[in-house]
């Protein structure tokens, strides 16, 4: 149990990132106790229901501008958080700063915050991801506003946290002098996932048992090549696939896409019990990985999973884990056979579930990694 005394800001200025909304909430509520603060950039309001045991004048909410200069202004000098964050120090005895979400925009300012309080940064990419753009402005966008301050982040806390061993060699070599921790990915099953009972729209007149892709449509999470096996391989046909989730359809698509639904928007948390429920198989085809809580979800449904062979995946899901299947990532052949193998022998994933995404369990690991800041 952590000291009483020991009073944490918890920040989160990338809320509503993809991920980050329920990778966030989910530490906050496992840790949170009384004197504790919690600073929040949000771009849709305050939303207390999502702390229901924290007080509200525990948290302080700040919106995310709306106007294109003021997102610009925003990035690069933060004014409002900056003041809100001195203001929670000077008047809480915060001994110790926990960022959540990557927090690109203090990138700037980190060095200074640092001389004031312990900072506990937690790494989700220790590398950039590949994302596919037609714009050229879109590219260098990226790269600016998230690949640079990502690498000055990652360069500039001491000490930090992440939910990948392979993620914590890398950093220890690259940065000898870094203080590094591991703690298990949180599940993102919330409660309006627990509870939802909301239809998917676009799955009416679908047959269940279709094959899922659930997740935002990067190029570093391989749907081009979910999408190429589907086709090239009829003997995946006799089912479904459902491609599921918001970003750019990058890859090109079919003439006939025959049994293909593409929802292409953001899905509710309370339709992912239909989404998932109907589904036979989820595929997770990414090509590269540096920490996720995707099978946290599919799991919790009991769902057989396909995995790429990539060293996040194979920590998270030990081999010969009943209802799992690798496959060489970037290999589409394999990734069919995969799940061929899959539906022909379906095993439920609950178990894994329940011994990996304990509440209790991120608790404590949470906990021993606080008590070393005394």
């Amino acid at each position: 149990m952590r000291d009483p005394s020991q009073h944490i800001l918890f920040v989160a200025t990338e809320f509503d990132a993809p991920g980050m909304r329920p990778y966030a909430r989910q530490i906050i509520n496992a840790l949170w106790q009384s004197g504790d603060k919690v600073l929040i950039v949000s771009r849709y309001g305050s939303d207390e229901h999502f702390f229901p045991d924290i007080p509200a004048d525990g948290i302080t909410w700040i919106d995310y501008p709306t106007s294109l200069t003021g997102k610009a202004i925003f990035r690069f000098y933060p004014k409002r958080v900056l003041k809100a964050i001195d203001e929670i120090i000077e008047t809480h005895s915060i001994s110790l700063i926990f960022s959540l979400t990557e927090e690109l925009i203090l990138s700037r300012h980190i060095n200074l915050l640092q001389q004031r309080v312990q900072v506990l940064y937690t790494v989700h990419d220790a590398t950039f991801h590949d994302y596919k753009s037609r714009s050229p402005i879109r590219w260098l966008k990226n790269r600016l506003i998230i690949a640079r301050p990502q690498r000055l982040m990652l360069e500039r806390t001491l000490t930090q946290v992440t939910n990948s061993h392979q993620q914590i060699n890398l950093i220890k070599e690259r940065f000898p002098y870094h203080k590094v921790h591991y703690f298990p990915f949180p599940s993102l099953v919330n409660d309006d996932i627990i509870n939802g009972r909301k239809t998917v729209d676009e799955l009416r007149g679908v047959d269940d048992g279709y094959i899922l892709f659930f997740g935002t449509l990067h190029l570093y999470k391989g749907v081009h090549l979910l999408y190429d096996a589907y086709h090239d391989h009829p003997e995946l046909q006799n089912r479904g696939l459902v491609i599921a989730g918001t970003g750019s359809l990058y890859f090109a698509r079919r003439a006939n896409e025959g049994n293909v639904t593409i929802i292409n928007r953001f899905v509710d948390d309370s339709e992912l019990g239909d989404l998932f429920g109907r589904a036979s198989v989820v595929v997770y085809p990414y090509t590269s990985a540096t920490q996720s809580g995707v099978t946290s979800i599919a799991s919790y449904f009991g769902k057989p999973m396909v995995l790429s062979d990539l060293p996040f995946f194979k920590e998270t899901c030990p081999d010969r884990e009943p209802g799992v299947e690798f496959f060489t990532h970037g290999d589409a052949n394999a990734l069919a056979q995969a799940i061929i193998r899959s539906t022909g022998t379906p095993a439920t994933t609950r178990d894994l579930y329940q011994r990996l995404y304990s509440p209790g369990a991120l608790r404590d690991a949470l906990d021993n990694i606080l008590a070393s800041f005394h």
